[in-house]
C-alpha cells in the first residue's frame, strides 16, 4: 500500500520562493560592519581630510581683519572719535555767549529804564533784566540766586554788584558792561564794584571749582567699571558702591576745601555734595550695565563724559549756552552737581532745588534699573 504525500508539503530539495513584500538582502544595501574593537587604533586617531579642511578655515581666521582694514579704516575712525571729543568739549566754550542771563537793575525809574532800554540794546536776548526798588532789594537777589549780579544807577553815579562765587566769567563781563555803559551815558572814570558773594582768597578765579568737574565724572565712571568687571551681585556693587561714595565726597571735599581753599562752606555738606553726585551717577552705570550689558555701560560713560561735562556750564555758566543745550547739561549730574556746590558752599544752599531734584532723579533711575532682571540672567 503505497503512501501519498499531503498537497501542501514541499519537497526538502525544492527552494521556497520568497515573498515579494520581502527585503532584498543584497549586499548593496547590507549595513556597514561596525568597527572590530581590535581595529587599529591609530587609524582612528587621524582625522579625515573634510575636518582637517574646516579646521583650517575656523570662524577666528576667517573674521580676522585684513591688513587694509588695519591701515585705513581704523586709524580713521579713531582720528574721528578724537575729533568728535574735541568739538564737544572745545565748541561750548568757543561759542559761550549769554543767553537770556538773569540780571538785576535798581534805582530810581527813570534811570532803570534808561538801563534796561540800553542792555537791550547792545546785546539782544542776552539779559532777562529783572528791576528791584534799591540796593537792599538788588543784594538780597544776588544772594538767592535769583540774578547773577546787577547794575545800580543813583546820581551819585553806578555801582556793579557782582556774585564772582556763582560765576567768575558773568562777574568780569558785569564789570566791563557797567564801565561801557557809563561812558555812554556820559559818566566819567570807572563805576564802583561790589562783589556781594565773592570767592575765597586762596582761590579768587575758582580755578579749582573748574578743575574739579573732570574728576567727579572719572569718579562716577570709574567704580561702575570695577564693580561690573569683578562680577560683584547686586548687594554687594549697593553696599561697596554707598561706602565708596561716602569716601571719595569725603575726600573730594577735603582737597578742595582744605588743600585748594577753593570752597569755604559747610565742609560736611560739601562732601555730601560730591558724594550724591558721585553715587547717582554711578548708580545710573550701574543700572545700565545690568540692563544693557557692556554696551550700556558704555554709552552711559560716554554720554557722562562727553555730553554732561562739556554742558555743565561750570567753566562760565549754563546761561552761557544757547537752548536746548543748557537744559540738557542742566538735567545731567555734572551740570547739576557744579551748581550745587556753589549754591551750598557759598549762598547757604540757596537756589539748590532744582539741582537737588536731577541728582536724585538719576539715582532713583539706577536704583529702578538695579531692581530689573539682569541681562545675562533674562538670556539665560
Amino acid at each position: 500500500m503505497s503512501t501519498t504525500r499531503p498537497t501542501g508539503d514541499t519537497p526538502a530539495s525544492t527552494p521556497r520562493p520568497l515573498p515579494e513584500h520581502a527585503p532584498n538582502h543584497t549586499p548593496e544595501h547590507a549595513p556597514e560592519p561596525a568597527p572590530h574593537p581590535t581595529g587599529d587604533p591609530a587609524s582612528a586617531a587621524v582625522p579625515s581630510r573634510a575636518h582637517a579642511t574646516t579646521s583650517e578655515h575656523s570662524p577666528r581666521s576667517s573674521h580676522r581683519p585684513s591688513t587694509g582694514v588695519l591701515l585705513a579704516a581704523v586709524p580713521v575712525t579713531l582720528a574721528a572719535l578724537v575729533g568728535l571729543v574735541l568739538v564737544a568739549f572745545g565748541l561750548p566754550a568757543v561759542k559761550a555767549a549769554p543767553h537770556d542771563l538773569p540780571l538785576g537793575v535798581a534805582g530810581p525809574k527813570l534811570m532803570t529804564e534808561q538801563l534796561t532800554s540800553a542792555l537791550a540794546q547792545r546785546d539782544p536776548g542776552a539779559f532777562d533784566v529783572r528791576v528791584y526798588d534799591d540796593e537792599v532789594a538788588l543784594t538780597r537777589a544776588i544772594e538767592n540766586r535769583e540774578v547773577y549780579g546787577g547794575l545800580l544807577a543813583t546820581p551819585r553815579g553806578s555801582t556793579v554788584l557782582t556774585a564772582s562765587a556763582a560765576s567768575p566769567v558773568v562777574a568780569q563781563s558785569l564789570i566791563a558792561m557797567g564801565t561801557e555803559i557809563s561812558r555812554q551815558s556820559g559818566g566819567t572814570g570807572t563805576p564802583t564794584v561790589r562783589d556781594v558773594v565773592p570767592l575765597t582768597r586762596d582761590d579768587p578765579r575758582g580755578a579749582g571749582l573748574g578743575a574739579a568737574l573732570l574728576p567727579l565724572v572719572i569718579g562716577a565712571i570709574l567704580p561702575a567699571v570695577v564693580f561690573t568687571r569683578l562680577g560683584a551681585s547686586r548687594r554687594v556693587m549697593l553696599a561697596a558702591g554707598a561706602v565708596y561714595a561716602a569716601v571719595a565726597g569725603l575726600a573730594f571735599a577735603a582737597v578742595l576745601h582744605f588743600g585748594f581753599g577753593s570752597i569755604a562752606g559747610n565742609f560736611w555738606l560739601e562732601a555730601g555734595v560730591f558724594a550724591a553726585t558721585i553715587g547717582a551717577g554711578m548708580l545710573a552705570l550701574l543700572g545700565l550695565h545690568r540692563v544693557l550689558g557692556m554696551v550700556g555701560l558704555g554709552l552711559g560713560a560716554a554720554l557722562l563724559v562727553l555730553v554732561g561735562n562739556p554742558l555743565s556750564g561750570a567753566q562760565s555758566a549754563p546761561e552761557f549756552l544757547a537752548s536746548p543745550w543748557r537744559e540738557i547739561g542742566q538735567s545731567m549730574p555734572p551740570g547739576a552737581g557744579s551748581q550745587l556746590l556753589r549754591s551750598v558752599a557759598f549762598f547757604d544752599g540757596a537756589g539748590a532745588k532744582d539741582a537737588w531734584i536731577v541728582i536724585g532723579a538719576w539715582a532713583l533711575a539706577g536704583l529702578l534699573l538695579l531692581a530689573l532682571p539682569s541681562r545675562r540672567r533674562s538670556e539665560g
